[in-house]
């Protein structure tokens, strides 16, 4: 552990933020200092990780069983290759809003509120590894309703059946959370940081901007674009599903 310390001292990139009313030099003059024992090395990188792949025309499967009361369904969708780099991102944004990213979507009024089998159910979107991620709380006995009912809310999305209600609440409400970034000093870190990783360079206001113009179409064909990878489910160990 401490020889990998050693190796994210001397190789890993660092990034550095500062909000306030000092001068840029006087503040580059500082931190300069007080990194000063670090280890010189010019060609820093980020270092090496792992990725893998699943690859197959069905997707993967993983069951397990615990003791626990509350079963766990996750799945985690491909995106096509469309992630923060890409040209179609702010609709994939809005696409993962629209289906489970808000309060408004689909998979919380309709599977949660609506049908009630979940006890929560949102999804994420994985900007950088061109993921959307579904997390619900079920039954155990409800796994095969909430699967095909997760799955039926993004099929109307990749036909188009979205109300404007829906896409004007979802836009609203991805635009007012970047905005509210700009009231908090360490949320304007988290995102600067994330955009430095990404190494981009939009601001705020030009996503906000982004996410303006995109279409209930545009929508769609971001949602044609999700590919089912894995299927995760926990349930307790006496448990059974159809």
């Amino acid at each position: 552990l401490w020889e990998r310390y050693q190796q994210l001292l001397s190789t890993a990139q660092i990034e550095l933020y500062y909000c306030g009313s000092a001068e840029e030099e006087r503040v580059a003059r500082a931190l300069k200092e007080a990194l000063s024992a670090l280890p010189v090395n010019e060609g820093r990188i980020c270092p090496d990780c792992e990725v893998r792949l699943h690859a197959g025309p069905e997707p993967s499967m993983v069951e397990e069983s615990m003791d626990v009361t509350q079963g766990k369904l996750a799945m985690g969708f491909r995106t096509g290759g469309v992630t923060c780099w890409e040209e179609e991102y702010p609709a994939m944004a809005m696409c993962n809003a629209v289906f489970g990213g808000t309060t408004l979507s689909k998979l919380f009024m309709n599977v949660r509120e609506k049908l009630s089998l979940c006890y929560y159910a949102s999804s994420t979107l994985e900007k950088m590894k061109g993921l959307v991620l579904v997390s619900s709380g079920i039954e155990f006995d409800k796994y095969a309703q909430a699967r095909d009912e997760i799955l039926a809310q993004l099929d109307q999305i990749r036909r188009g059946e979205i109300e404007d209600w829906e896409l004007e609440g979802a836009r609203r409400t991805v635009i007012g959370g970047y905005r509210a970034t700009l009231d908090d000093q360490g949320r304007q870190e988290e995102f600067w940081l994330g955009q430095s990783a990404a190494g981009l360079e939009e601001d705020i206001p030009a996503l906000c901007a982004q996410l303006e113009t995109v279409t209930k179409e545009q929508v769609a064909q971001a949602a044609q674009k999700l590919q089912l990878d894995t299927i995760y489910f926990l349930k307790g160990k006496e448990g059974q599903h159809e």
